[in-house]
Order: C-alpha cells, then structure tokens, then sequence
C-alpha cells in the first residue's frame, strides 16, 4: 500500500451525504484523510472485520468474496459518484483488490457528524443515505434487515406485562421485597410458580402475600428477577403462531441448552449468578424473534435454508442487542447478546459473563456441527480463562438435559 495525496474537495463531492458542505469544512476532512493506492489481490476488508470506518473506491475494482463462495465485483472511475463497499458489520466480504485501486477509508462517525454540520445536508438525507452501499440493489434479506435496523423500521415486540413491570423496578432505586411482592401478587402464575421454587414447608397458614414475600426472602431478588425475565420471554415466544415455531424452533432449543450449560457452568465456577448465567444464555439470540418477523415480511424473497441461516448469523447479534435495550436489560446482558458468538474474544484478563455464555453457546453448537465450521477449542481465550476441563464439559452437557426441562417448567 502506498501512500498518495490527500483527496480533493471534487473527490468529497462525490458522497452523497456530504456533498452539499462547504468547502472549508470539506477541505478540513481531506486533511485528515489520505487516498492509498492497493496492489492486485490486496485485501482491503477481511470477513468478520468491526473496524469503524468506511471504505470507498476513488477508481479501479475490488471483488467481493462472501464465505459462502459467491462473488462480487464493483468497479468505480473518477466521474462516478462514491458510494461505500462492504458496510454491513461485521463484515461479511473479503475485499481485494482487482489491479491498481485508489480507496480511501473515512470514519463512520466522522461522516455524520459533518452531515449534522449542514441543515440542508440533514434534511436531504438519512443515515440511510449516508451509508447506502454498491448492495443496495441486492434485495437480499441481510440487507432489508440492515437498512430497516439503520432507519429505525424494525418493529420490536414487547415483554409481557408482568417482565416489563419487574424490569422497571429492577432497573431502578428501589427495588426490595415489598415493591417486587406488589407487583407478583398481581400475577397469580408466575407468583405460584416462583413459591414452588422456593419450597416453602409449612406453608398451609400463609396468604397469597405472604407466600410472595416468603419466596422473594428466600430465594433473593436477583434470582427472582432472573425468573421472573425467564418466565416472561418464555410465555412471549409460546405464543407465537406455529408457523414462526416451525422455523425458529431449533434456534429457541438451542437457546434453552445454552441456558442450561450457563446455570450449570456457573454453579461450579462460583464466580457468576446461576440465576443470571442462566437467563443470559436463553436470551443471547433472542433477537432470532425479530429476524423471523422480517422473514415474513419478505417471504415474496423464495429465501431457502441457507439463506435464512445466513441472515441470523450475520444479523442476531446487532438485532438481539437492540431488542435487549427497547426491554430495558442492563449492559452486562446487552453485551452478551452482542459477543458471545465472536471466539476470538478476550477483553479482559478475567473471565466474565459474557466468556461464560460464549463457552456454553461453543458447546451447545458442537452438537450440530455436521460442518466443522466451529474453530478448535483450544484456540477458544474464554475457555482458557474459565478453566473448564473435558471432563466438567461432558458432565455439563450430560445435566444439561434436565436443567433444560426444568427451565421449560418455569414458563409451561
């Protein structure tokens, strides 16, 4: 890669989304820029990469290789206007270079925040516009989620009262026996079952209220609460029709394995709450819902098994983490949702929730591994930092079966 010029004002112009600034403020961003100039089968992008920023072909052309093996090839000279390649992140192309080209990379929030700089540039168009990409006319269903999430036109579906009052509590100051007790007592099933949980002997004298309380007492309010989220997203995905339970069935039975792996992982590292392992890896793909719903929204697209496969892997992570903020979940759990599919994660020197889960999502998805597409586990950092044996897994996947059930139980 050589090192070429910074670009000028014309070049900027040619985004759409800031081509109606002025050129003080265009003339500005090119001194922070530099255009590069790519060697023949340079890679520009690797699959998989996060990296915050944009890249824009100035002139030649780059092919676009999915790990699927499809293949792509956008071309771009000096007269045409510049649109991003390969946006969507992570991203799911290897892009390289076709010959000489001239790219560029700007950074994503560097481009808004000079859109917001002009009323008129904000008012013609969206973020959309912004990082609208060569994939644009791909009516494919990564991109109808993508750019429905980008503007805002995903619908989100709503916990069940009981979850989302709890949640509101929970998340706030002040959550104890007595505020979370007024709110249970409404709700005499969740309210029996929590009491059945709690196994209180003697019980025969106590009211309703009372038994509430006893339960809340004994088993603590984060494992209530925890039953209570599990109880709820439970009860949400039993009542869809069978015609969604029929597609997202095998994703909804995995999240239930990988929610009783965590439980159980949990209870021999002593470090996490089994309670809080466990609704962590029910919901860590939750977002599976969503993305069904848009797959009825585009069924007129004849998606096949692979195609649908692709769009959850590419899309849960980002589409889970947005489900779990309309909900109200706190970061801990969001950030589960988002990682604990990356293996190669190692953020901190410690294991934390999310390296718990991400380890029991491995071990949940090896079942069905027909492909050997997952890596080994000895390249896996969470699983080093757990320090989990072969044995502790294959006694974890043994009770894995009746915690299972039991999970089930909570929301029957």
């Amino acid at each position: 890669m050589t090192e070429l010029k910074i670009p000028d004002v014309s070049t900027l112009r040619r985004i759409k989304g800031i081509s109606e600034l002025s050129d003080d403020h265009l003339i500005a961003l090119a001194n922070q820029l530099r255009v590069c100039t790519a060697k023949n089968k340079q890679l520009l992008i690797e699959a998989g990469s996060t990296e915050n920023s944009s890249l824009f072909i100035i002139k030649g052309k780059v092919a676009l290789n999915a790990l699927d093996g499809k293949s792509r090839i956008i071309a771009s000279d000096e007269n045409e206007a510049l649109k991003p390649v390969a946006q969507l992140r992570p991203c799911i192309y290897d892009v390289k270079a076709l010959g000489k080209v001239d790219y560029m990379k700007i950074e994503r929030q560097k481009l808004i925040d000079l859109a917001q700089l002009s009323e008129e540039a904000v008012n013609d168009i969206s973020v959309h516009s912004l990082f609208t990409d060569y994939d644009e006319e791909d009516k494919s269903i990564v991109n109808n989620l993508y750019h429905n999430l980008m503007d805002n036109r995903i619908q989100l579906p709503s916990l069940p009262s009981v979850a989302g009052r709890i949640q509101q509590i929970y998340n706030g100051k002040y959550t104890d026996v007595d505020s979370m007790a007024q709110i249970l007592i409404s709700y005499p099933d969740v309210s029996r079952k929590i009491f059945n949980i709690a196994r209180c002997a003697n019980n025969d004298d106590m009211s309703s209220a009372e038994k509430v309380r006893y339960s809340i007492g004994h088993l603590g309010i984060v494992p209530v609460y925890c039953l209570v989220m599990i109880y709820g997203v439970g009860k949400l995905v039993n009542r869809l029709p069978r015609q969604h339970m029929q597609r997202i069935g095998s994703y909804w039975e995995h999240c239930l394995n990988v929610a009783a792996i965590s439980r159980i992982l949990a209870k021999r590292n002593r470090s996490f709450s089994p309670d809080l392992a466990m609704l962590a890896g029910l919901i860590h793909g939750i977002g599976v819902l969503v993305i069904d719903d848009e797959l009825l929204e585009h069924h007129h697209l004849m998606l096949d098994h692979l195609e649908i496969d692709h769009a959850i892997q590419i899309m849960r992570p980002e589409i889970s983490g947005l489900l779990l903020r309309r909900w109200n979940f706190g970061d801990d759990l969001i950030m589960v949702a988002e990682e604990c599919g990356d293996w190669t994660r190692n953020h901190q020197a410690s294991a934390d929730l999310c390296d718990l889960v991400l380890v029991s999502n491995y071990y949940g998805l090896l079942k069905s591994d027909k492909n050997h597409s997952l890596p080994l586990v000895s390249s896996i950092p969470a699983v080093g930092k757990l320090g989990i044996t072969p044995e502790e897994i294959i006694v974890a996947l043994r009770e894995s079966i009746t915690v299972k059930r039991n999970i089930e139980k909570i929301f029957a």
